[in-house]
């Protein structure tokens, strides 16, 4: 029954009509322990995530399960000619009732087609020690881990560590002869 369910999620750009779910998701306190915002997330900060979104500095897929948003997957990097614009930073939520589905698995596969289709030569995260769901996923995919920023990340008045995952994709780079983007 996952397999199926997965099969079926639409990964669709996010439009400015469905803010509201974004806004509604990432409030859901399972969702929102992992995310940099403290909440309640306003309507306002997802407004400014619109923004980003709108200058090209983020990119934001909504997962759409019949009649349903339940997630978001995408990305976020430096401006073009700077010395970090080859990386591209992923995000990824899905509502609770929907994990354990291979959802997060073709959601990372669907962002890494979208990345390589961009030219970027790698794709990385930050993961808190305090969700090793997810950072047992990314390393089934094949994210090693690169390094960890020490107690970086505030939850439920304790500092933990975040973990720096990535994963190169060489062919990009063997594309782009060695060259910066």
């Amino acid at each position: 029954m996952a397999e199926s369910i997965s099969a079926q999620v639409r990964f669709c750009p996010v439009q400015e009509s469905e803010l509201g779910r974004i806004n509604e998701l990432c409030n859901i306190p399972e969702i929102a322990e992992h995310f940099e915002s403290i909440p309640p997330v306003s309507m306002e900060a997802t407004l400014a995530l619109w923004s980003y979104i709108q200058s090209g500095i983020v990119s934001l897929w909504c997962m759409h399960y019949k009649d349903r948003i339940i997630g978001g997957a995408g990305f976020y990097s430096q401006p073009p000619g700077t010395r970090l614009s080859h990386s591209a930073t992923f995000f990824l939520y899905i509502e609770p009732a929907y994990w354990g589905m291979s959802i997060g698995t073709k959601a990372i596969l669907y962002l890494e087609d979208e990345v390589k289709k961009r030219g970027f030569i790698r794709m990385e995260c930050l993961v808190a020690d305090t969700n090793p769901r997810a950072v047992c996923l990314y390393e089934r995919l094949g994210y090693e881990l690169e390094g960890t920023k020490k107690m970086a990340f505030y939850l439920d008045g304790k500092y933990t560590d975040l973990k720096i995952l990535g994963k190169i994709f060489w062919d990009n780079l063997i594309e782009e002869g060695l060259h910066h983007r």
